[in-house]
């Protein structure tokens, strides 16, 4: 597999929990409640609100048929299946979120020089639409709101050639640009390699940079290390930057001057690697506010990496205790217990690998946590809506390895979880950081991405472990737009819904409550 505070408003709604030790991690397979078995997908899937109701949907792709599906999530936590399409090519890439800002998630997808595909969603079903140009060899995607103007741009990773950037026209339509990011790396290269993006806010100045995990079939083998074909790039965005301590917003017509906006920075921050990667995630490992680093390689082992804060890296792989990572595919750093700690999940060429964070930095490997076959590719959410992170997984596209569902089980860990609403910053807050203060004064910190690993898309409600006692002090939303939520003493257990105030230099209005459920 080697390279080949105002709110908006709140919709509370109260799950209620199954009592067992504190800690446990434990799925159970509920592949029965899964329509049109056997399914076989293999790649790329999604995970997301389609319709509005506050449940978790799942898009997906069968492997042979090429048929492109959604299973609506229903309040029974059953699934029901409409097929959207045949398409010609298995999409590499699975993007769901809200293009043209309609209160409506779309449907995205791209994979072997087809173009990217819209699925336009009206409600009563979804419209299509091919972005014509530039056609790639689309490997992992994201929709990420790239120059801050409130609306979902496409970032796609190209496999033969330089990545491409299409720009939202504020309608939910695209067009290509090519100065915004100088992705190029020496004259002699192609610039192919592209396979798994990650935007974060690595240094902390409040705004996205860009993090791509790079691997090339024709640069395989320790000989070739140095070929920047497969050496991964670091892209920190200028829009705003740490001077003498205070962030400062720069004034410079970034559009025009892209050399001034993004700069490579892979080897000053110590993240430029080159193992191969398939895949790269971002989270807070030991909830000190910053945003650590997952590597996955197949030419060296799976990394992790420390952030001191100020987006320079220390690996801590030895320390962490993952190892015996085989040809990675997938990796995602999400707390599974709920325990406040983030986990980290793993698949690829070997069977799941599920590995608990001890809150020490050090991390446990849940044996068969997922099964014992093979597992490719998956995307999470919340499943049945109690609260925990499910997982939806596929494997090799065999006869008897159908796709799975894992319903993850309540262990006594309390949560909240956070959908958000854009107004003036992107509908689906891309690109928000969300920081639950507990009672303890422990800071939680998480961001909101669209697109992620390997051509997923997991949920864009936040789940957020609270461990077992602790209550919530305060929960703070940070909007792209520079706008700030701040949320006082909420209960736990239960899913808010917040939007973003509309604000100007002298005072907000706030959005009008409205009951949806």
């Amino acid at each position: 597999m080697k390279c080949s505070l105002v709110i908006g408003f709140l919709i509370l709604v109260t799950a209620g929990s199954v009592q067992f030790s504190y800690g446990q991690i434990s799925f159970t397979n509920a592949t029965d409640r899964l329509p049109d078995r056997p399914f076989v997908g293999f790649l790329s899937k999604a995970v997301g609100d389609l319709n509005g109701d506050g449940l978790d949907d799942l898009v997906r792709t069968h492997s042979r048929t090429k048929k492109l599906s959604l299973l609506t999530h229903t309040t029974a936590h059953t699934f029901t299946s409409t097929t959207l399409s045949t398409l010609t090519v298995e999409p590499i890439a699975t993007l769901v979120g809200d293009v043209d800002k309609d209160h409506r998630n779309d449907i995205l997808t791209a994979g072997f020089f087809d173009g990217v595909t819209v699925r336009y969603n009206q409600g009563s079903g979804f419209v299509a639409d091919t972005v014509k140009s530039p056609k790639i060899w689309m490997q992992g995607a994201n929709l990420v709101d790239v120059d801050n103007d409130g609306w979902l741009d496409v970032f796609g990773c190209n496999d033969v050639g330089l990545n491409q950037i299409w720009k939202n026209d504020k309608t939910g339509r695209f067009s290509p640009v090519t100065n915004w990011i100088d992705m190029r790396t020496v004259p002699a290269s192609d610039n192919s390699g592209n396979y798994g993006s990650v935007w974060s806010d690595i240094d902390n100045d409040g705004d996205l940079d860009l993090y791509l995990a790079k691997c090339s079939r024709y640069a395989v083998g320790p000989q070739n290390a140095g070929d920047p074909r497969r050496i991964n790039q670091l892209f920190i965005n200028h829009t705003y930057d740490r001077i003498n301590g205070q962030i400062v917003k720069n004034t410079a017509n970034f559009s025009l001057d892209p050399t001034n906006w993004f700069s490579e920075a892979a080897a000053a921050s110590n993240v430029k690697i080159s193992g191969q990667s398939w895949t790269a995630d971002f989270a807070d490992i030991d909830n000190d506010g910053d945003q650590d680093l997952l590597v996955t390689n197949h030419e060296s082992p799976t990394m992790l990496l420390e952030n001191d804060g100020t987006g320079h890296f220390t690996d801590i792989t030895t320390q962490s205790g993952i190892t015996g990572v085989v040809e990675p595919l997938q990796g995602l750093m999400r707390d599974f217990d709920n325990d406040g700690y983030v986990d980290v999940l793993i698949t690829g060429d070997m069977a799941a690998q599920l590995w608990r964070n001890n809150g020490n930095k050090t991390f446990t490997l849940q044996t068969g946590a997922l099964g014992t076959i093979k597992t490719t590719s998956f995307a999470l959410g919340d499943l049945n809506h109690d609260g925990f992170l499910d997982v939806y997984a596929s494997h090799y596209p065999k006869a008897d390895a159908e796709d799975d569902l894992w319903l993850n089980q309540p262990n006594g860990n309390h949560y909240v979880g956070i959908t958000l609403q854009g107004i003036q910053s992107n509908a689906n807050g891309v690109g928000t950081k969300i920081v639950v203060q507990r009672s303890d004064g422990v800071q939680l910190v998480r961001e909101v991405r669209g697109g992620e690993s390997y051509g997923i898309t997991n949920s864009y409600t936040q789940l957020i472990g609270l461990g077992a006692t602790a209550s919530i002090s305060r929960i703070e939303v940070q909007w792209p737009s520079g706008q700030r939520s701040r949320l006082d003493s909420p209960a736990s257990d239960q899913f808010l819904v917040l939007t973003e105030p509309i604000c100007t230099l002298t005072h907000c209005v706030p959005i009008q409550a409205t009951a949806i459920r």
